[in-house]
């Protein structure tokens, strides 16, 4: 089939000698071009996620449970790989970022923590920090943290940034909560749909069309 009866065939248009002022044949081939192109740039697009989900689960497989300092040994080795397929170097540490940003969204991953001295001092006097403010509401320390804005010295904003990260981290903790729950029902949810549609019977087809309509 040529270029023209296929267009004539997708879409019934009457058929004209110009576009944009110009003969259709000094023309055609661009088109034609783009529409070719614009085809294998979206296969490209979609092959390349379903190989980045691949990979990132790939890599979940690998670093779930690992210590920390095995944790770091796949991160540079990860990153290696990166440079060596031309990545800068600061590029490929962005590119690890994402791919565990994905994995910690997608796969509910807990990155582990650096069980360095330093790293052990750093969270126990977080951990002390969270504690001395236990006490107070969310609303307190959002009062308190305009309270001290407003005295506009550098002690005071410093100690409000510490009332503001205080306040981001209960509400990202409850936040993580719920995206838990969410992600546990949805492969509740797909887990069955899965099953019902391989029964094949009467029984599972009513309830998978009961919840499509329930879906919208």
């Amino acid at each position: 089939m040529t270029k023209s009866s296929v267009a004539a065939s997708a879409v019934s248009v009457p058929a004209v000698d110009t576009i944009g002022g110009q003969p259709v044949d000094a023309v055609e081939g661009t088109l034609f071009d783009i529409g070719f192109q614009a085809r294998k740039a979206e296969k490209l697009m979609a092959d390349g996620k379903a190989q980045l989900d691949t990979l990132d689960a790939n890599l979940y497989d690998f670093v779930e449970g690992l210590p920390y300092i095995e944790f770091m040994r796949v991160r540079d080795i990860v990153i290696t790989g990166a440079v060596d397929a031309g990545a800068t170097a600061d590029g490929a540490q962005k590119q690890w970022e994402r791919q565990i940003n994905r994995i910690v969204s997608g796969f509910s991953f807990v990155k582990p923590k650096s069980e360095s001295a330093d790293a052990k001092r750093k969270q126990e006097q977080k951990s002390a920090e969270v504690a001395k403010l236990a006490e107070f509401s969310d609303g307190d320390l959002i009062e308190r943290r305009a309270e001290l804005l407003a005295k506009g010295d550098n002690k005071s904003v410093r100690e409000a940034l510490k009332l503001g990260k205080e306040v981001e981290r209960r509400n990202a903790t409850e936040v993580e909560a719920e995206k838990a729950q969410r992600k546990m029902m949805v492969d509740k949810i797909i887990t069955r749909v899965k099953e019902l549609s391989k029964a094949g019977t009467e029984d599972a087809d009513t309830l998978l069309f009961n919840v499509l309509a329930m879906l919208g």
